[in-house]
């Protein structure tokens, strides 16, 4: 397994055991948001202080330039987007052997838990997580909820998750983070658990205030965009969630340095 350990640590820090990754990938299904209309300018912005991207595989074609050291997690199921019928009907979108062609790291892929659709997206996702398996990728399982906001702030529905996607063959789970409970959340799951945004917060502190609680109840990190790239100041603001993440840098600390001037 020794491929896997060295594209995992192009993600999570074999120093910390955290990571902060960046996601892009909101484009396949959102379209041109703000602060990724000029997504390359995007990600020159933000490279130096993410240690990995999740990215479509049509961003890190024609946007993105590697420089060797930061990972790179390739999404790898969608074929939805917000003017269909479902956004939770996704289906694979790239495979483990077009991942290794594009050199990426890892690949992710998103399981609607409690919708419609959930059979099939866990069908997909352990499907993948076999290949990933004979090629030594690591897999990343996103807990979706579609447009069901209230499973977000549900302790037992993202225990219930995160447990589901490790059990269907996922290295390392992406999910939500709610004040509550949490921590039972990382508890019942046997791999690193990393928290989406969510919905944008409302302020830059609200944003830190969720990265701290998720780091305090033992999250590995987190993967989040609009958050990030939709802040008044992206490079300022990462490079406070970076010294949060990395250096243990406190709550009240990571304020303080949000407000200078």
């Amino acid at each position: 397994m020794k491929g896997k350990l060295n594209r995992l640590s192009r993600i999570i820090s074999p120093r910390t055991q955290r990571s902060l990754v960046v996601a892009v990938d909101h484009g396949m299904a959102l379209g041109p948001l703000m602060g990724i209309i000029d997504i390359a300018k995007t990600l020159r912005e933000l490279n130096d202080d993410a240690d990995a991207w999740l990215m479509t595989k049509g961003i890190l074609t024609y946007a993105y330039q590697p420089d060797g050291k930061t990972g790179i997690i390739l999404r790898a199921s969608g074929a939805t987007t917000i003017s269909g019928p479902d956004l939770t009907e996704e289906d694979l979108t790239s495979s483990v052997e077009e991942a290794l062609f594009l050199g990426v790291d890892a690949v992710a892929v998103t399981a609607f838990i409690g919708s419609p659709h959930e059979h099939e997206t866990l069908k997909n996702m352990a499907r993948l997580a076999e290949s990933c398996r004979r090629w030594d990728v690591p897999l990343v399982g996103v807990v979706g909820v579609g447009k069901n906001e209230e499973k977000m702030f549900d302790p037992r529905f993202l225990a219930l998750g995160a447990r589901v996607v490790a059990e269907h063959g996922a290295d390392i789970v992406k999910t939500y983070y709610t004040p509550e409970g949490f921590d039972k959340v990382v508890a019942g799951c046997p791999i690193p658990v990393m928290i989406a945004g969510g919905p944008k917060c409302d302020t830059e502190v609200e944003t830190l205030e969720m990265i701290f609680g998720a780091l305090h109840d033992g999250a590995a990190g987190i993967v989040m965009g609009r958050n990030i790239w939709q802040s008044p100041n992206p490079s300022k603001l990462i490079k406070i969630v970076r010294a949060m993440i990395h250096e243990n840098l406190g709550l009240k600390d990571a304020r303080e340095r949000l407000e200078e001037e």
